[in-house]
């Protein structure tokens, strides 16, 4: 994966001096510094210029001596086997155990870890290496086979101790493990200069668009001088105080992105209150045009208002004057009221009268209806055969002729016996006529014209 550098001048010297170790025989590392100063990084960096492959353990729930040792006994194979130049980078997080060490120890001094392979394992070895051993021109002895082995896994094998120097553990490692310092080089990363604080600084700072390019250096150069002040003040404490506070690189880094991060923090609050006021100010402006258009449509209302009331005014007036009309003719409908209540108790009497005249008038009524079931073709043919009939007749069929003819209203001014035999020429209907007769719808002519043949 690819790392993110910044190279200074010191960095580039830890790097050259990593390398100068790498490529020497039997070349070991021990690099000593505080946390964060970039000791992992540089050695990968290193490792890959020396085109040699890095491992490093994977530390997990239960990691032990028995895991580190299959780990390198991997390692021994693939670098004695195989012929694969690796770095084999251990640090201080690493050592769960401080018999790991004794591994490590054991790998500096001589190359050999006893009980690292079993005895099949190493026999495998042995035959796996025959061939080279015999093409070296070295007798291919178990013990020829296994030094040359082993002197290869110590040609291609190199280890790189990141440790740290707070504190008495590094002191304490060394006398107990002196391989660890006495088969390694030795680099010292001390604290970074003023150089690569700035390089540091600027090249975080430069990923920052919303700072100005004239006044990231003076902040580069403020941050390099808070860290260098704090460092300062850190050896005044432990002089005054017996305590000490350690100031790391990583310190550093993590100031930088507290910074950049506070900095992003403030700007995205102030674009957040730049952009709410020119919304505010965008909605004045609308408000105000929507408030001048509606003043204009508010004086057009007013007139509208006022010739409205003129109108309503003039209704009121006309209603007035309606309203008295109503009243007068109310009063005269009043006085009709009466009227028609007088007609209507008058209208009551001659009902009453009416309903007299037909109970007397019923009897006849039946006794007519009766006497005309009683008339057959036979009477009325006889009737038509009268030469000159007697007066009585003459005055009955005038009166059925009235009442037959003048249904539309037309009273028939002949009533001759001539017209009145005409009348019966057809003897079935003129008989049929009389049984149908709508007796109650007699047009009012016919009783004007009846009053003579009744009275």
């Amino acid at each position: 994966a690819a790392m993110d550098l910044v190279l200074f001048e010191d960095a580039m010297s830890h790097i050259c001096r990593i390398n100068r170790i790498l490529e020497s025989p039997r070349g070991n590392a021990l690099l000593v510094g505080v946390g964060g100063s970039g000791k992992q990084s540089l050695s990968r960096l290193a490792s890959y210029i020396s085109s040699m492959e890095v491992f490093q353990i994977t530390l997990s729930k239960g990691y032990g001596i028995a895991d580190l040792r299959k780990d390198l006994a991997g390692l021994y194979n693939k670098t004695g086997l195989k012929n694969v130049g690796t770095v084999f980078l251990m640090s201080d997080a690493q050592v769960a155990d401080e018999r790991f060490l004794v591994l490590v120890n054991n790998l500096l001094a001589s190359g050999e870890i006893p009980d690292l392979f079993s005895d099949d394992e190493i026999e495998n070895i042995v035959a796996l290496v025959k061939n080279e051993v015999k093409g070296a021109g070295i007798p291919d002895t178990r013990e020829n086979c296994w030094k040359f082995f082993i002197d290869r896994v110590r040609k291609q094998l190199k280890v790189v101790l990141c440790f740290s120097p707070v504190g008495s553990v590094l002191r304490v490692r060394g006398r107990r493990f002196p391989a660890v310092v006495n088969c390694t080089s030795i680099d010292w990363f001390h604290e970074w200069p003023n150089e690569a604080l700035m390089s540091v600084s600027l090249k975080f700072l430069n990923k920052e668009k919303s700072i100005p390019v004239d006044i990231r250096p003076s902040i580069g150069q403020f941050m390099a001088h808070v860290h260098q002040s704090v460092n300062e003040m850190s050896k005044v404490y432990a002089q005054n105080d017996k305590r000490y506070n350690y100031t790391t690189p990583k310190s550093f880094l993590e100031m930088i992105n507290l910074y950049t991060k506070v900095l992003t923090t403030k700007n995205e609050e102030l674009v957040g209150k730049i952009e709410r006021l020119e919304n505010g100010l965008e909605k004045l402006r609308v408000t105000g045009l929507q408030v001048d258009a509606l003043k204009k449509q508010l004086a057009v209302q007013e007139k509208e208002l006022a010739k409205k009331n003129a109108e309503a005014d003039h209704l009121i007036q006309v209603v007035g004057i309606e309203t008295e009309k109503c009243t007068k003719e109310k009063a005269s409908a009043e006085v009709e009221k009466v009227k028609v209540a007088e007609i209507n108790v008058m209208v009551t009497a001659k009902q009453i009268d009416c309903a007299k005249d037909l109970k007397k008038a019923e009897p006849a009524l039946f006794a007519a209806q009766e006497a005309l079931n009683t008339l057959n073709k036979a009477n009325l043919t006889e009737l038509k055969s009268f030469g000159s009939p007697p007066p009585a007749v003459l005055m009955v069929a005038g009166a059925v002729m009235v009442l037959l003819k003048g249904q539309n209203g037309k009273i028939p001014k002949d009533r001759s016996w001539a017209s009145i035999k005409a009348m019966m020429n057809k003897i079935d209907q003129f008989l049929d006529s009389l049984i149908t007769y709508e007796k109650e719808n007699i047009h009012p002519n016919i009783l004007t014209a009846m009053d003579m043949y009744i009275k």
